[in-house]
């Protein structure tokens, strides 16, 4: 359980280990687990650094990842511990290695990176007193379809329909001040 100020300071401790990666502005990353809150942490870690969450499907066909992966030219992988072993698989297929970090990693084995270690990197104050720089046209979020009716495409949502969503959401549910939701 995190509080929100705790919430904000590994979101941004991500981001800005996004960017000692060399992660760019408007990059891919891949996140590929499991419901959890590390989960939640690297999408939106993503998102605030500026690069584009690319969410997959954990029980996806390696080979379906592995042309997600290829096509959407992830920079970095988030994962959920399960998902070790079939991500080497992945990279043998794709032919190149893309760092990977994962969550409740006991080990780093075979280059993993511990994503405790990226969730509480220190930043400068300087860089927590920045305004995140994607507005409502950059992408954020790339999705692939199912494919049921073709070859899976991968569909952009930006800043704004991410933003749209959530406000059509609550007026849709008919939320009042004493409710509380969540939803990444």
């Amino acid at each position: 359980v995190y509080t929100f100020g705790e919430m904000l300071s590994r979101i941004r401790s991500i981001a800005y280990r996004l960017k000692q990666e060399n992660v760019a502005f408007g990059d891919r990353v891949a996140l590929i687990g499991e419901n959890h809150p590390s989960w939640a942490l690297a999408y939106l870690g993503t998102i605030y650094h500026g690069a584009v969450c690319v969410p997959l499907d954990p029980h996806g066909e390696i080979e379906t990842i592995t042309n997600f992966l290829e096509n959407s030219e992830a920079k970095v992988a988030f994962l959920s511990p399960d998902q070790t072993g079939r991500f080497s698989q992945i990279e043998e297929k794709l032919g190149r290695h893309i760092p990977a970090v994962v969550w409740n990693l006991e080990n780093s084995t075979n280059g993993f990176q511990k994503f405790e270690d990226w969730s509480t990197t220190d930043f400068p104050d300087s860089y927590a007193a920045e305004i995140p720089k994607a507005d409502g046209k950059d992408i954020a979020l790339l999705m692939y379809t199912s494919g049921t009716t073709g070859t899976p495409k991968g569909v952009m949502l930006t800043h704004q329909n991410l933003l749209v969503a959530a406000r059509t959401s609550g007026l849709l549910r008919k939320t009042g001040p004493t409710d509380r939701v969540y939803g990444v």
